[in-house]
């Protein structure tokens, strides 16, 4: 099955979920870019936990720039949100392919583009067709010229809800992080 290529962001970014504790009070500013994709904090804010301090940490798993990026939101230690984008060849149902790997995955509709998409408790993901930046990898062998990108995956994970009255809501809040955050990819990613 072709969806394990994305199975190197479970492996290779195998988060710790941190906990925020007893504090309720954001004492540092919301990021208004994820993956140097912008994000509005309306849209972040509500799957990050209060804390003190907050910072992006940013890797390219692939040995070619754009091909593969992940990037987590860490609040005081521990990273509490996390999202990889990678190429992709071909056709695929990724809301089926991924629901072994998320809490009660359900198909939703992006549109514009977006072949396939799920919200689940602790994540989404979405499939995309996308051609690359001129300035972007095209093919998955250069030198042969074979595979040629044209789908983009993006994973996002969040922490679990504890509280088990308040995962409808975070559901709702990962599903509209998903439909604003998607579009920059997109932007970002494909022409």
């Amino acid at each position: 099955m072709r969806y394990l290529k994305l199975a190197s962001f479970g492996a290779a970014s195998a988060l710790l979920f941190g906990c925020s504790g007893e504090q309720t009070e954001y004492d540092y500013s919301i990021p208004e870019k994820l993956c140097g994709i912008d994000v509005r904090p309306l849209n972040i804010k509500p799957l990050l936990p209060p804390g003190k301090s907050v910072k992006e940490s940013f890797r390219e798993i692939r040995q070619r720039s754009g091909e593969h990026v992940n990037c987590g939101v860490v609040v005081d230690k521990g990273v509490d949100l996390s999202v990889s984008f990678s190429r992709q060849t071909g056709e695929l149902d990724i809301a089926r392919e991924a629901a072994d790997k998320y809490t009660d995955l359900q198909r939703i509709s992006l549109g514009r583009g977006v072949n396939s998409a799920a919200v689940g408790d602790d994540g989404a993901v979405a499939w995309m067709a996308c051609l690359p930046q001129p300035h972007q990898p095209r093919y998955e062998m250069p030198e042969t010229r074979s595979g040629k990108y044209d789908h983009v995956a993006l994973e996002i994970r969040t922490g679990k809800v504890e509280d088990s009255g308040k995962v409808e809501e975070r559901r709702t809040h990962i599903e509209n992080f998903l439909r604003a955050y998607a579009p920059g990819v997109a932007g970002a990613w494909c022409t």
